[in-house]
């Protein structure tokens, strides 16, 4: 029931008609909609400092130090022996590029002599409009200090493949490519070897 207060129109906390509650009344999704902002400032932050330094990166040209030229940034000083073939000049020059040329007296003296061979990869019997073969470059390597003292000497070889058709100039291309291409392998094969020659 009601009471006699509650009759006369006077509840605790109104006056009149113009009452208000006491109380303030709170927006039943402030609480949500603040957690929400927060937590979306804190994961913008996050992707921020996760794309500004790739960001950066990409800006200033700056590369991994465990990117391909790693080993050839480890530059030391060599001079190499005059190429007698076409074989020996891409060997030399590619390790110029990434192993470095010096001429100076201090320089340790590289020697390479290089040759090819060529083989089967298919049984000849079979009848087939082309023929795999394989392009093999083998070197005798030797490497002197600039003391004399002989710091590396050994043969290595390296192969690539390559297929025959029925036109002549094409397959002469092709072993020519396949040559060039097993010369290169070994360049990096060479690299290898004269660099922990030279550091030991």
């Amino acid at each position: 029931m009601w009471s006699s207060r509650a009759r006369s129109g006077k509840v605790a906390g109104l006056s009149g008609s113009n009452a208000r509650p006491d109380c303030k009344l709170e927006h039943p999704f402030r609480h949500f909609r603040n957690g929400y902002f927060s937590r979306a400032v804190r994961i913008a932050g996050l992707l921020l400092g996760l794309v500004g330094p790739l960001t950066l990166a990409g800006c200033t040209g700056l590369t991994p130090v465990y990117g391909n030229y790693g080993l050839g940034a480890h530059r030391v000083q060599v001079a190499y022996d005059a190429p007698n073939n076409r074989l020996e000049q891409v060997i030399y020059n590619d390790l110029a590029l990434k192993l470095g040329k010096d001429q100076g007296e201090g320089a340790a003296k590289l020697s390479v002599s290089a040759s090819q061979a060529t083989r089967a990869l298919t049984n000849d019997t079979v009848t087939s409009p082309a023929a795999q073969r394989q392009m093999t470059v083998t070197a005798r390597v030797t490497l002197v200090g600039p003391d004399g003292q002989v710091l590396y000497s050994g043969t290595l070889s390296q192969s690539a493949d390559y297929t025959l058709g029925a036109q002549a100039f094409a397959n002469q291309e092709a072993a020519a490519n396949a040559a060039e291409n097993a010369a290169k392998l070994l360049a990096d094969t060479i690299r290898l070897e004269a660099l922990a020659a030279l550091v030991r």
